[in-house]
């Protein structure tokens, strides 16, 4: 009869794992607001790759074309995404709100 181990940094790992979704369940009932913007932003990514798919699908039928907007548009969506998902695990929001409008202000200096 074997019995099976678990070494210490897969019980790390499951532990850290536990945490996460904890913190994440936690962080979205605390802040709907960062939750919405999670969504959106996994909406977003999720739109990207479609569009992506797409395209590639249009260059092997033979298209001459290139897909290096949509391949940017990607990981604008995937910093996107992490920073909202940052923003909920950490319950702040890391994008300063326009004060009379509740929207994002421009980053752009």
């Amino acid at each position: 009869m074997s019995t099976a181990t678990t070494s210490e940094p897969d019980l790390d790992a499951e532990a850290q794992r536990v945490a996460a979704v904890h913190r994440l369940a936690t962080s979205k009932a605390f802040y709907p607001e960062l939750r919405r913007a999670e969504a959106q932003a996994r909406v977003q990514l999720a739109a990207a790759v479609i569009a992506m798919d797409e395209v590639e699908d249009r260059i092997a039928a033979g298209e001459k074309i290139h897909s290096l907007y949509e391949q940017a548009a990607i990981e604008r969506a995937k910093d996107a995404y992490a920073q909202a998902l940052a923003d909920l695990v950490r319950g702040e929001s890391s994008v300063e709100a326009d004060p009379l409008t509740s929207q994002p202000m421009n980053q752009e200096h």
